[in-house]
């Protein structure tokens, strides 16, 4: 039975595609990642039991990223392999969080021309023209309706990656360095809030 296996059976079970593996090994190791996130999160204050639930969902994220990476043949063990990965996806959220408390009391006001960059984006896959959007208000009341929608950490990254605060856009590799993320990791953080964006979207 499952049950019996050790995190590194388990995890070599999950690299070769078994999920019911993968999601037993994150479960044995709930606490472990729990504990990692209460020491994360304790720079946020009175705020650190909000935080922790989100802290925790990045820690299991990072502990899938651990389990495709992990080399059984190495010799180590596995959570002493994935505890750099849980770490590392619970810091890269902390980052953006403490950024969003930033944007939050700072109590900026996005400017509303500003919105017409991220209405490119997000209007791609329709047939309004830019053009169209633009002078539409309704749009944009619509997406800023969307934006307030979505989680503090995806909202305050596009607020920064498009210039809602300083009127400049920022690149990817810029963002990146700004929030201490890897690229690839922006990149992911960036199509997740454009896919949220657009689900709150009624066109």
């Amino acid at each position: 039975m499952m049950e019996t296996l050790n995190n590194e059976q388990l995890c070599v079970l999950a690299q070769g595609g078994d999920i019911p593996a993968q999601n037993l090994l994150i479960e044995n190791n709930l606490g472990f990642i729990r504990q990692q996130a209460n020491l994360a999160a304790w720079q946020f204050g009175d705020r650190a039991g909000a935080i922790t639930d989100d802290l925790v969902q990045e820690g299991c994220l990072g502990m899938i990223e651990a389990i495709k990476r992990f080399k059984p043949e190495a010799g180590y063990k596995f959570l002493t392999y994935a505890v750099y990965w849980i770490r590392k996806f619970m810091l890269d959220a902390a980052g953006i969080l403490k950024a969003a408390d930033e944007v939050d009391s700072l109590n900026r006001s996005v400017r509303e021309e500003d919105y017409s960059e991220l209405m490119q984006f997000v209007t791609d896959e329709y047939a309004k023209s830019p053009e169209q959007i633009y002078i539409e208000n309704e749009t944009r009341e619509e997406v800023r309706t969307a934006l307030g929608k979505i989680g503090p950490r995806e909202r305050t990254y596009l607020l920064y990656r498009f210039g809602f605060l300083d009127g400049e856009e920022h690149p990817i590799p810029e963002t990146a360095e700004h929030f201490h993320l890897t690229e690839r990791r922006a990149e992911s953080t960036e199509k997740a809030a454009l896919r949220n964006v657009r689900e709150h979207l009624p066109w």
